[in-house]
Order: structure tokens, then C-alpha cells, then sequence
């Protein structure tokens, strides 16, 4: 056999992956393969993980389409008031600070509403949190505002419907469901889209 031969016949077995070596690239691009789509996995259920923890973290949204829970406070004339006196009504209970800029910005919308929907059997609680009666009184009183405000001042309510941040509204229908969570301002447009059909 010529030296010329021998060399070809070598490069051509050189050429033939052998099945070793086959099997062995298998293998690799398989685990390859495999932890590509366990990470592909992990990420997934990080994604549905992190969904559930954001609507967790809005504990509000477990109250709407149910009935709104029971409460009584005072007034600023000192009197009890339930959310049971106004069984029947459509009632706006609005969650606010003197100290909130947004809830202060709401306010006249909330009070031009009220006054024009009264009649038809809609009331707006504004429930105070956590200050002091004086505090309150003279800014409904500067501002001119008649709806019924109530004092939540050991934060019950608040705790009670699982608000974490000022203001936020609950719109409950005539039947004592609660059908609209408003987190943050609220404006007219939303108050005739959200009200406007249970009324």
C-alpha cells in the first residue's frame, strides 16, 4: 500500500465521526437542551409568582363583589354613625387625610356630586383617618364640604377594609355590595361611569 493511500485511508476514518464521539455530543446537547427549558421553567413561575404577589399586595381588590363590611364612627357632632343607616342607598365611602394632597384635590368633585345626586338616594361618607376632630372640623368648615364625615381615629375602618394608601374610595350599591375600588383621586368621569348606573 502506497504511502499516498495510507494517508487517505486516515483522513477519511478521521472524518467519520465515530459513534462514541457521537453519542457524547448527544449527551451534551441534550443536558444542554434540558437546562435551557428547566431555566425557561423557573422563570415562568417567577412571572406567575410576582403576579400573585402584586394582587396580594392590593388587598383592597378581595372586598369588590362582596358585601361591604358593617362599621359605626362618630361624626363630627359627636353622633354614631353606621353604614347600616344608609341600607338601601348608594354609598361612596371615601378614605381621606387633611394632610393628603389628592384626597384634598377630590373633595370638591365628591361634594358637587353628592349635592347633585342626593336626592336619588346617594350619600358620601368621608372617613377621616387618625386625626384629631378640631383638625377636621375646621377644614370641612373652610371648605364648605356637606357631606357626613366620620372619625376613624384608631384607624378601624381602615384596617377593616384593608387600606393601605390615601385616598381610597369604595362605591357600594343599593344592595350593600361593594362594585367599584377607587386607589388614588378620584374625578367626575369616573364618578359618572362608577355611580351613574347604580343610581
Amino acid at each position: 500500500m502506497s504511502r499516498k493511500k495510507t494517508a487517505r485511508s486516515y483522513y477519511h476514518r478521521q472524518q467519520q465521526p465515530e459513534p462514541r464521539r457521537f453519542w457524547f455530543y448527544a449527551n451534551i446537547f441534550l443536558a444542554v437542551a434540558l437546562i435551557v427549558a428547566g431555566v425557561g421553567t423557573l422563570l415562568w413561575m417567577g412571572q406567575q409568582s410576582t403576579r400573585n404577589t402584586v394582587r396580594a399586595s392590593n388587598p383592597t381588590t378581595r372586598h369588590q363583589g362582596n358585601t361591604a363590611p358593617a362599621f359605626t364612627l362618630q361624626s363630627l357632632a359627636g353622633q354614631p354613625v353606621s353604614l347600616d343607616d344608609y341600607a338601601g342607598q348608594v354609598v361612596l365611602v371615601n378614605m381621606w387625610a387633611t394632610w393628603c394632597p389628592p384626597c384634598k384635590a377630590e373633595m370638591p368633585d365628591l361634594n358637587a356630586f353628592y349635592e347633585t345626586h342626593k336626592q336619588e338616594g346617594f350619600v358620601v361618607l368621608a372617613v377621616n383617618s387618625q386625626e384629631e376632630a378640631a383638625t377636621v372640623k375646621a377644614f370641612i368648615a373652610e371648605n364648605g364640604f356637606s357631606f357626613p364625615v366620620l372619625l376613624d381615629s384608631r384607624a378601624e375602618v381602615m384596617n377593616k377594609y384593608h387600606v393601605r394608601g390615601l385616598p381610597t374610595t369604595f362605591i357600594i350599591d343599593r344592595d350593600g355590595y361593594i362594585q367599584h375600588i377607587q386607589s388614588g383621586q378620584i374625578s367626575t368621569s369616573q364618578l359618572e361611569a362608577m355611580v351613574g348606573p347604580l343610581l
